[in-house]
C-alpha cells in the first residue's frame, strides 16, 4: 500500500514535474513569437517608409531639376543633388534587406526605372547649361521621364501598398497570438488548480509562481495589443493636430495610474509645444507648460530618460507649480523621455505619478515614447509629401495642379447652391526685365511680395495659386464679379505700393496686371472662365499695364 502511495506520489511529483514545465515554456514561446511578429512588423514599416522616402527623393530631384530648367538658377541643384544621394542611398538600403519573391523583381525594374530617370535628368540639365532653355525644353517634352516617373510612383506604390497588406497580415497574427496566449492563459490556470488541489503545499508554490508569471504574460500581451491598437490609429491620422483625440484613450491604458503630457518640436525648432495630455483628474495638481524650452529638460540635454523622484532629485524645471503649490512638486515622480526618429530627436513623452503609487515603469515609457517617435515621424512625413503635392516652394501659394482641383470642385458647388464665384488671373508686369537687370534673386524676391499681397488681399475661404512663372492667380468663393473687381483692385494697388529693395540697392518699382471673370456671367465651365480670365488680362497688358480689367 505505502509503495503503491509513493508510487502515486512519483508519478504525481513527475506529473507536476512536467506540467510546471509546460506552463514555464508557455509565456517564453508566447512572448517569442509576440516578439518576433512586432520586430517583423517593425521591419516591414522601415522597409515601407524606405520605398516612400525614395519616392520623395525623386521628386525632390524632378523638382530640381525643372526649376533649373526654367529658371537656369544653379540654386535649384541643389535639392537635385540632395534628391540623387538619397535615392542612391535608398536603393542600397533596399538591396540590402529580403527580396524574395516579387519584391527582387520589382526592386531591380524599379533600380532600372530610376536610373535612367536619373539619366534624363542629367542629360536635360547638361542640355540647359550647354543650348540653353530651348533646347532642355524640347528634351522634356518628348515625355520620357514623365512616362518614368509615372511608372515609378506605379511600382513604388504597389510595392508600398504590398507591404501595407503585409503589415494589415502581421497585425492579424498578432492579435490571434494574443488571443491563443490568454486561452492558454486560462488552460494553464484550470490545471495549475487541479495540481494545487492534490500535490498541497508544493503545487501550492508552483501555483503561485504560475499564476505571477500568466498574470504577467497577460499585462504583457494586453500592452502588446493596446500599443498595436495605438500605432494603427496613428497610421490613420493626416496631421499632428488630431493627436490630442487620440493618445489619451491610448497612454492611459499604456501607463496606468500615471498623468503626463506629450510635447512635439515646433517646426523652428527653437521651442516644444504641449500636443496631448492625460491622466490629468488622477494626478491633481500637476501642472503642464504649454512651451518647452529644450534646455529645461534633463531628459533632452542628457539625451536620454530622466526619472526624479523626491526633493533631492534632479528635478526639470518645466511642469513646476508657482508659489505655495510648488511644495506638492516634491510628492511627485517625474519621468522625461525624449522621443527619437531616425537619430533626430522630434519631441518629449512626460510622465508623472503621485508619491505612493506604483513606481513609473521605465522601460515600458521607453518603448512607448519610441512606439509615439515613429508614429508621429510617419504623420510628419505624410503630411510633409502631401504639402509638397500642392503648395509652391518659393511663394507658399498653391500650385497650378491644385488650383484646377479647387475651380472644379468649385464650379460643382455653385451649380448645386446657385453661389457665384470669380477667378482672377494676375500677372507681374516687366517681370523679365527685372529677372535681367537684376538677376533671379531680385525675381524671387518680387514674387514672394506679390504673393504676401494676394494672401493679405483675401478671406481665409479665398485661394491664391501660383499659376506659373511670373503668373498667379485667384479664387474668390461666394464673390460676384463687382465685389472681385474690387477685391483685385485692393490687391493691385498694395502691389504697387511696394517699395523692396537687395542688399541694401532699392529695387524698381513692381505692379500687375489683373484679369477678372465671374460665374456664371463670363463661363460656366472652369475652361470657359479660365480663358475669359486670360483675356481679360491680355487687355490690361493691352492697355498699359498695372491695371484690373473685368471680362
Amino acid at each position: 500500500m505505502t509503495e503503491r502511495i509513493d508510487r502515486h506520489l512519483k508519478w504525481l511529483g513527475a506529473l507536476i514535474l512536467a506540467i510546471v514545465a509546460v506552463l514555464a515554456a508557455l509565456p517564453y514561446l508566447s512572448s517569442r513569437e509576440a516578439d518576433a511578429t512586432m520586430a517583423a512588423l517593425s521591419q516591414v514599416a522601415a522597409r515601407e517608409r524606405t520605398y516612400e522616402e525614395l519616392l520623395g527623393a525623386l521628386i525632390d530631384a524632378e523638382t530640381g531639376q525643372r526649376g533649373f530648367i526654367v529658371t537656369g538658377d544653379p540654386a535649384f541643384l541643389a535639392d537635385y543633388d540632395a534628391g540623387l544621394a538619397t535615392v542612391a542611398a535608398k536603393l542600397r538600403t533596399l538591396r540590402a534587406g529580403p527580396t524574395g519573391g516579387d519584391e527582387g523583381a520589382a526592386l531591380e525594374r524599379i533600380a532600372a526605372l530610376t536610373a535612367r530617370k536619373m539619366a534624363e535628368m542629367a542629360d536635360t540639365i547638361a542640355l540647359r547649361r550647354a543650348h540653353g532653355f530651348e533646347a532642355a525644353g524640347r528634351a522634356v517634352a518628348d515625355l520620357r521621364g514623365k512616362h518614368d516617373m509615372d511608372s515609378l510612383r506605379a511600382l513604388i506604390g504597389q510595392r508600398v501598398a504590398a507591404l501595407a497588406a503585409r503589415r494589415a497580415a502581421l497585425r492579424q497574427r498578432t492579435h490571434a497570438t494574443l488571443a491563443d496566449n490568454s486561452v492558454l492563459g486560462i488552460i494553464a490556470s484550470l490545471v495549475s488548480g487541479a495540481v494545487v488541489f492534490l500535490a498541497l503545499f508544493v503545487a501550492a508554490r508552483h501555483l503561485r509562481e504560475r499564476a505571477e508569471a500568466a498574470a504577467q504574460a497577460r499585462v504583457r500581451n494586453q500592452r502588446l495589443e493596446v500599443t498595436a491598437q495605438m500605432l494603427q490609429a496613428l497610421d490613420s491620422l493626416t496631421a499632428n493636430a488630431e493627436l490630442p483625440a487620440i493618445l489619451p484613450v491610448f497612454l492611459a491604458r499604456l501607463l496606468p495610474g500615471s498623468a503626463g503630457a506629450v510635447y512635439l518640436y515646433r517646426s523652428s525648432r527653437d521651442f516644444l509645444q504641449l500636443a496631448a495630455l492625460w491622466g490629468e483628474a488622477a494626478d491633481a495638481g500637476a501642472a503642464h507648460d504649454e512651451l518647452i524650452n529644450p534646455g529645461e529638460c534633463w531628459g533632452l540635454r542628457f539625451g536620454g530618460p530622466h526619472l526624479a523622484r523626491g526633493a533631492d532629485s534632479l528635478r526639470c524645471p518645466h511642469g513646476r507649480h508657482a508659489g505655495p503649490a510648488a511644495a506638492g512638486d516634491a510628492g511627485l515622480e517625474q519621468l522625461c523621455v525624449p522621443m527619437v526618429s531616425q537619430g533626430e530627436v522630434i519631441g518629449l513623452l512626460v510622465v508623472r505619478r503621485p508619491r505612493g503609487a506604483a513606481e513609473i515603469e521605465q522601460t515600458v515609457a521607453v518603448t512607448v515614447a519610441e512606439q509615439l517617435a515613429l508614429g508621429i515621424s510617419n504623420i510628419n512625413l505624410r503630411e510633409m509629401l502631401r504639402r509638397q503635392s500642392s503648395v509652391d516652394e518659393l511663394t507658399g501659394l498653391y500650385n497650378r495642379r491644385y488650383f484646377d482641383e479647387a475651380v472644379k470642385r468649385e464650379v460643382f458647388r455653385a451649380e448645386r447652391k446657385g453661389a457665384p464665384f470669380a477667378l482672377v488671373m494676375v500677372d507681374l508686369d516687366h517681370f523679365k526685365r527685372m529677372n535681367d537687370m537684376h538677376g533671379h534673386d531680385a525675381g524671387d524676391l518680387a514674387l514672394q511680395a506679390a504673393a504676401r499681397c494676394l494672401q493679405d488681399g483675401i478671406r481665409r475661404s479665398d485661394l491664391a495659386c501660383r499659376y506659373g512663372g511670373e503668373e498667379m492667380a485667384l479664387l474668390l468663393v461666394d464673390c460676384d464679379a463687382l465685389a472681385a473687381t474690387r477685391c483685385a483692385e485692393a490687391i493691385r494697388a498694395a502691389i504697387a505700393a511696394l517699395s523692396l529693395e537687395q542688399r541694401s540697392a532699392r529695387l524698381p518699382g513692381l505692379t500687375a496686371s489683373f484679369g477678372v471673370a465671374a460665374w456664371p456671367d463670363h463661363g460656366a465651365t472652369p475652361e470657359d472662365l479660365l480663358k475669359a480670365a486670360d483675356r481679360a488680362l491680355y487687355a490690361s497688358k493691352h492697355a498699359g499695364r498695372d491695371r484690373v480689367t473685368l471680362a
